[in-house]
């Protein structure tokens, strides 16, 4: 009762802040589904939302909803400044889930770099989660991003390929990086779809063969 609360509340104070200022915003119901060893077969949805408050300010995030009973909420605001090769931004990382009777807490701070070929996130983040057994402190993770834009000229489409420990609704160890390619086609500037496709090995950069999760995401946005 205590989770669903605290999630009811954040996902009210995220919509108000989104709505503070409509310009080139953005809304996604998605679908990510997969399987994976811990848990087998899964299916989650999500709903997630960008929307700049100010001239320099940005916020990410939603909630994601998953069959295997994990329950989840995020929220990125970042500051970011505009060059001639590309954008620089410092973001905060604030995130809760709920599973199997266990709320986690995740907070931290990172910064990164676009332009048109290549993207990258760095940061740190505290993280503590328990339940009636107890809790237990992590007081410094890394998070990390990494991507380069295969279609960077092409006007409805986009394809990305990244690798990261940090996708929205799934914050994990340094160790555990996940490979993705990610697409998305707008035939209309305000309807579009994104698409991706990701695998999580095991081991760090696959120096254990062991496969450990792979999924599917599909996503219906809209962007005013």
């Amino acid at each position: 009762m205590r989770g669903h609360l605290i999630i009811y509340t954040l996902t009210l104070l995220f919509t108000g802040i989104v709505q503070l200022k409509a310009q080139d915003n953005e809304v996604m119901l998605g679908l990510r589904t997969g399987h994976s060893n811990l848990s087998g077969g899964f299916a989650a949805v999500s709903a997630e939302a960008r929307g700049i408050i100010s001239e320099k300010f940005i916020i990410h995030g939603g909630a994601q909803y998953n069959t295997i009973g994990k329950v989840a909420v995020e929220a990125r605001p970042s500051y970011f400044h505009d060059f001639d090769w590309g954008r620089v931004s410092a973001e905060l990382l604030l995130s809760y889930t709920n599973f199997s009777s266990i709320n986690s807490f995740a907070a931290g701070a990172g910064a990164g770099i676009s332009s048109n070929w290549i993207y990258a996130r760095l940061g740190y983040y505290c993280h503590v989660y328990g339940g009636r057994g107890g809790q237990i402190t992590e007081p410094f993770n890394i998070f990390y991003e990494f991507g380069v834009s295969v279609l960077p000229m092409i006007e409805k489409w986009d394809l990305k390929l990244l690798v990261t420990n940090n996708e929205i609704f799934e914050l994990d160890r340094h160790y555990q990086p996940t490979f993705s390619a990610v697409c998305s086609y707008f035939p209309r500037h305000d309807l579009g779809i994104k698409m991706g496709i990701g695998c999580k090995p095991s081991g760090m950069f696959h120096l254990s063969a062991d496969y450990y999760e792979s999924y599917l995401k599909v996503g219906i946005c809209y962007r005013w």
